[in-house]
C-alpha cells in the first residue's frame, strides 16, 4: 500500500503564537513577555549580587519579585502602546513597511532594554544605588574622564553582554510574536476595541487606580535598602530621574564656596550640650518608652483661636499649647507635604525646585530619627492612611530607617472613605491598638501622617461648621484631640513624649500669597507625662526638629548638619523656608523674602534690614551642595 503526501504541506513552519491569537490576545502577549524580561533581569541581579546582600535567603528572591512586578508592569505598559499603534496602523494601510517598522520597533526596544539592564547590574556593584541619569551627567559633563574609569576588559564584556542579551530579546519577541492578521473587513470596530485596549494599559502604567501613582519608591518593601534596589526596574528608574532631572550642583551659585562655607559654620550647631537651662533631658534609661511624632496635613497658626481668622476649629490643637512645650515663632519649610516630611524627620531644608524624596538614592542617604533613635533602642513605624507610593514616600522611609510601614492597604476596604484613603479616626485607633499591645519594656518611635484636612476633605464627618474646608479641619482636630486622650489612658503615659507639628499651610484660606509670612507660621507643640508646661519665644522650624528631638532624648544629632536644637540657648535661632525659586529668612532682627528669579527682595522687615540676605543665599548654596553630594 502507498501514502500519498500531497495534501501535506511540509514545508508550513509550526504557527507561531499570535498567527492564531485575537488582537487583544496579542497585546496581552506582548505584555506578559515584557513583564518576563523584567523579571529575569532580577534573577540575573541577585545571582550576581547575592554574596554582598546580607542574610539574603531563598524567598528573598521571590519577594524581590513579587514587590518588583509593579513597576515590571508599568514599564510593560508603556512598552505594549507602540505595538497596539502599529497593529491599528495596519488595519489602515496596506504595506510591507509595516511589517518592517514592527520588527524595528521591538529591534530597538530590545537593545535599549538590554542597555539598561546590562548597565544597571555592572554599574550597582560601584554605586550601589539602580540606574539613574548619572550616567549622563557624567558624560556630558566630562565623557573623557567618565570612560577613562571603564578598563577595555570591562568594556568588550559589557558590549558583549548587550549584544547577547538585545539578540535574545528580540528573538523572544519576533519568534513569539508576529504582527496579526486583523479582520480588515472591519477596520473600525477592531480599532475602537484596540483603542480600548490601549487606553486600559494605564491602570499598570499608573499602579492601580490609587491617589498615589507609580514611583521608584513603590517597590521598596525592606529595610535591607539592597534588597529594595534589586526589586526596581532600572528602565523605570531611569526615566523617572531623567524627567526629574536637574543639574543640582551648579544650581543657586551666589558666592565662592569659601564666603559661603563660612557664612554658614556660623549658622550652624550639633552640639549635644549638657548645659540647657528650663527644660528636660532624657538620658539613657530615663528615655522614654514610646515617643510620637504626629504630622498634622495642612494645618497652621491661621485656623486657631490664638490667629483670630477663625475661631473653634481647632479647640484640642489650643488646649494642647497650655499642656506642654509650645514653640509659638515656629516656621514651615516649604509648601508641600514631600519637602515637610524630609525635614521634618531628616532635617533637610525644602528646596525651591526639587523634592529630595523624588530622588530616591539621594533621599535614602540622608540621616533620619528613625535611623538615630533606632541606634539608641528604638523600633520604629509609620503610618499614614493614604498611598505611601505617594511621591517616593515609601523608599525614604523605608531607606531612612523606618522598620515598618502602615498605609492604606492595611486597612480594610469599609474604612477607605475618602479619596487619599482611611480617615484618621481609625488611624489613631490603630496607633493605640498597638500602643496597648506592645513590649513596654521596648522603646518606639511611632510617626503619623494624618490626610483628612486634605482637599477634597471628604472626611466622614459633619458638625456644625457649615465651611466643609473647615468642617474637615474640625474633625481632623477632633481626632487628634481623641489620639492624645487615649494615650494619656495608657498605663505608660508618663514615659510617652509627644511630638504634634503641621507639615505646612493647606487650603484655607484660598489663593494663598505665598510670598506672605504668615504663609509659614506654624505651632508645634511637645507633650508628655514628663514634659514641663512652657511657651518658647524662640524662632525656629522644621528642619531643627531632629536636633530638638534628640537632644531631648540625649541622643547625638551631629549627623544632621542643617538642624539645631531649638531648646539650645547656644544654638543660632532662626527659620529658614522655600517655595518654587524663592526663599525666606527670619531671624530676630530681620526678616527677608528673597526671589530668585526677581533676584532681589520682594518682603522685608526688621530693625537690621540687609542682614539675611547673604545668609540666606549662603545657606540655599550649602544645601545644594549637600544635596549634589549624597
Amino acid at each position: 500500500m502507498s501514502v500519498s503526501y500531497k495534501h501535506i504541506n511540509v514545508t508550513t513552519p509550526f504557527p507561531r503564537a499570535g498567527e492564531g491569537l485575537g488582537l487583544g490576545a496579542t497585546l496581552f502577549l506582548i505584555f506578559l513577555l515584557w513583564t518576563l524580561v523584567g523579571v529575569i533581569s532580577k534573577v540575573v541581579f541577585l545571582a550576581v549580587y547575592a554574596s554582598i546582600i546580607d542574610g539574603i535567603c531563598a524567598s528573598d528572591w521571590w519577594d524581590v519579585i513579587r514587590h518588583g512586578l509593579v513597576l515590571d508592569f508599568a514599564i510593560a505598559g508603556y512598552l505594549t502602546v507602540i505595538p497596539a499603534l502599529i497593529i491599528i496602523t495596519s488595519l489602515w494601510i496596506k504595506s510591507k513597511a509595516i511589517g518592517w517598522i514592527w520588527k524595528g520597533y521591538f529591534a530597538v526596544v530590545a537593545f535599549i532594554s538590554s542597555l539598561a539592564y546590562v548597565a544597571n547590574i555592572a554599574l550597582y556593584g560601584f554605586w550601589g544605588f539602580p540606574l539613574d541619569n548619572t550616567p549622563l551627567l557624567y558624560i556630558k559633563t566630562s565623557p573623557k574622564d567618565a570612560m577613562a574609569s571603564v578598563t577595555t576588559g570591562q568594556l568588550i564584556g559589557g558590549l558583549v553582554a548587550i549584544c547577547i542579551s538585545t539578540i535574545l530579546i528580540y528573538l523572544l519577541f519576533t519568534k513569539l510574536v508576529k504582527l496579526p492578521k486583523a479582520n480588515k473587513e472591519k477596520p473600525v470596530l477592531s480599532s475602537v476595541i484596540l483603542l480600548f485596549l490601549t487606553a486600559l494599559l494605564i491602570i499598570p502604567i499608573r499602579g492601580g487606580f490609587g491617589a498615589g501613582t507609580n514611583h521608584t519608591g513603590t517597590v521598596y518593601y525592606s529595610t535591607n535598602i539592597r534588597l529594595c534596589h534589586a526589586a526596581v526596574n532600572p528602565i523605570f528608574c531611569f526615566v523617572e530621574s531623567v524627567t526629574h532631572e536637574e543639574n543640582i550642583k551648579d544650581r543657586y551659585r551666589f558666592m565662592d564656596d569659601k564666603e559661603a562655607t563660612k557664612i554658614f559654620d556660623e549658622m550652624t550647631y550639633t552640639e549635644l550640650s549638657d548645659s540647657i537651662v528650663d527644660r528636660i533631658v532624657f538620658r539613657g534609661d530615663k528615655q522614654p518608652k514610646n515617643v510620637v511624632v504626629i504630622m498634622l496635613e495642612s494645618f497652621s497658626k491661621y485656623i486657631m483661636t490664638e490667629s483670630g481668622h477663625v475661631k473653634g476649629i481647632t479647640p484640642n490643637l489650643d488646649r494642647y499649647t497650655k499642656e506642654g512645650i509650645y514653640f509659638k515663632n515656629f516656621y514651615a519649610n516649604s509648601i508641600r507635604t514631600d519637602r515637610a516630611i524630609v525635614s521634618i524627620l531628616s532635617g533637610l531644608p525644602a528646596q525651591p525646585t526639587i523634592s529630595v524624596m523624588d530622588i530616591p538614592h539621594k533621599s535614602t542617604a540622608l540621616p533620619s530619627i528613625a535611623r538615630s533613635m533606632g541606634k539608641a533602642g528604638y523600633s520604629s513605624t509609620f503610618y499614614y492612611g493614604g498611598d505611601t507610593n505617594y511621591s517616593n514616600m515609601k523608599s525614604y522611609l523605608m531607606g531612612t530607617g523606618f522598620q515598618n510601614v502602615v498605609s492604606d492597604k492595611d486597612f480594610p476596604r469599609e474604612l477607605h472613605t475618602g479619596k487619599w484613603g482611611v480617615a484618621d479616626g481609625p488611624v489613631y485607633q490603630r496607633i493605640l491598638k498597638d500602643m496597648a499591645s506592645a513590649d513596654k519594656t521596648k522603646k518606639h518611635l511611632r510617626v503619623v501622617m494624618s490626610e483628612s484636612s486634605h482637599e477634597p476633605f471628604d472626611v466622614p464627618f459633619k458638625s456644625h461648621i457649615k465651611n466643609p474646608v473647615l468642617n474637615a479641619f474640625f474633625y481632623a482636630d477632633k481626632c487628634l484631640g481623641d489620639f492624645v486622650e487615649g494615650m494619656k489612658k495608657l498605663p505608660d503615659w508618663e514615659n510617652t513624649l509627644v511630638l504634634i507639628v503641621p507639615d505646612h499651610l493647606g487650603a484655607y484660606p484660598e489663593k494663598i500669597d505665598n510670598y506672605a509670612l504668615w504663609r509659614y507660621e506654624i505651632p508645634m507643640i511637645i507633650l508628655g507625662g514628663q514634659i514641663p508646661k512652657m511657651t518658647l519665644a524662640d524662632i525656629g522650624c522644621q528642619s531643627d526638629i531632629p536636633a530638638t528631638l534628640l537632644g531631648i532624648l540625649g541622643i547625638e544629632h551631629r549627623d544632621f548638619s542643617f538642624s539645631k536644637d531649638i531648646l539650645d540657648t547656644k544654638a543660632p535661632h532662626f527659620a529658614f523656608f522655600t517655595f518654587p525659586d524663592a526663599m525666606g529668612m527670619v531671624s530676630e532682627e530681620n526678616t527677608l523674602i528673597f526671589d530668585n528669579a526677581l533676584n532681589k527682595a520682594v518682603f522685608e522687615e526688621g530693625s537690621k534690614k540687609g542682614q539675611n540676605k547673604k545668609k540666606v543665599q549662603a545657606y540655599l548654596q550649602k544645601l545644594y551642595d549637600k544635596i549634589a553630594e549624597l
